[in-house]
């Protein structure tokens, strides 16, 4: 079997590429340029978004599975419809539910098709993601699977998330965080929990094909987060919970943001997938050891001093 995975060389695609590489499956991995680092079979430099290059490629690789971290407007999943003719084409989605909940995990069915024409590009990336999916479900022929991961986290994650919560604690400050959100389920996973779902989508005797699948820890809430990391580095951790609406930008990049769904229900990935989530002292071992060796600064750590003001503020 053979696997095409678009951004391979990524966060997630990393991930992806090493537990599809586990199970015996010869692996390429594609991005725009040259890449010059990472573990794979090969790499592939090409555009995406040029739709004949693309078809190019698939001709010219004939892939069995194709792996879609980097689509996020519909026009790429088009150009996927019309020239991908392998067994199985895994699109990596995100929360892409309705804003408002009644405070409960998102489930897979919660998310319905779009209506009405596909709006014009380029679109915001959550919106993107959205319509990528009802590409999909409208689509007659490709044999789809969605996997859904929330804010993923790991080692060497660009965006620095969880770098903000490790310095906060290292400075053994109170950490700002949403009152009414702070100790229900929020949606995170693990970047090799996501990678691992991937590779156990690529399953073809799964009963995969146009269905999606939530992939996140189970029942873990920000404050699970914050007092782990405290367990792990031996800091005391000092909460101060404020209305998310007065969360100051990037003091709490994770939210959760209250009207978000309280996590995600992954009955549906562990019947048919058979994924279950890792511990999280498992993602936070890796994560630390990450942190200490690279010492990331997350740029929203340049207002701690307001943070630590607001935190020392009487609540009405």
């Amino acid at each position: 079997m053979k696997a095409l995975v678009l951004g391979g060389p990524g966060f997630i695609g990393t991930a992806t590429c090493k537990e599809l590489m586990r199970r015996g499956v010869e692996t390429i991995a594609a991005s725009r340029t040259p890449h010059p680092y990472g573990t794979f079979t090969s790499h592939l430099a090409f555009d995406r978004t040029d739709e004949a290059e693309l078809a190019r490629v698939l001709a010219e690789v004939e892939p069995d599975l194709l792996v879609d971290h980097a689509a996020y407007q519909p026009s790429q999943v088009e150009a996927v419809i019309r020239h991908f003719k392998g067994e199985r084409y895994l699109f990596t989605s995100t929360g892409v539910y309705p804003d408002l909940f009644e405070d409960r995990p998102a489930r897979e069915e919660d998310f319905k098709p779009l209506d009405g024409e596909v709006p014009a590009e380029p679109l915001e990336y959550r919106e993107g993601k959205r319509w990528c999916e009802t590409v999909l479900a409208r689509s007659r022929d490709l044999p789809w699977t969605v996997i859904r991961p929330p804010a993923v986290l790991g080692a060497a994650d660009h965006t620095l998330r969880i770098a903000a919560y490790l310095q906060r604690v290292e400075d053994g400050g109170p950490l700002l965080v949403p009152a009414e959100s702070y100790r229900r389920q929020a949606g995170l996973a693990w970047v090799r929990d996501v990678g691992y779902a991937h590779a156990l989508a690529t399953d073809l005797a799964k009963p995969t094909v146009g269905r999606a699948y939530n992939v996140a820890f189970d029942g873990v809430s920000l404050e699970d987060l914050l007092l782990g990391i405290g367990r792990a580095t031996g800091r005391e951790v000092r909460l101060a919970p404020v209305p998310f609406a007065e969360l100051p930008p990037d003091a709490s990049p994770y939210g959760p943001d209250p009207r978000r769904s309280a996590g995600y229900d992954l009955s549906r990935s562990r019947r048919e997938l058979g994924f279950e989530p890792s511990a999280l002292e498992d993602c936070l071992a890796e994560v630390l050891a990450w942190y200490r060796a690279a010492r990331p600064s997350h740029p929203g750590y340049a207002g701690r001093a307001r943070e630590l003001q607001l935190a020392g503020k009487p609540r009405q």
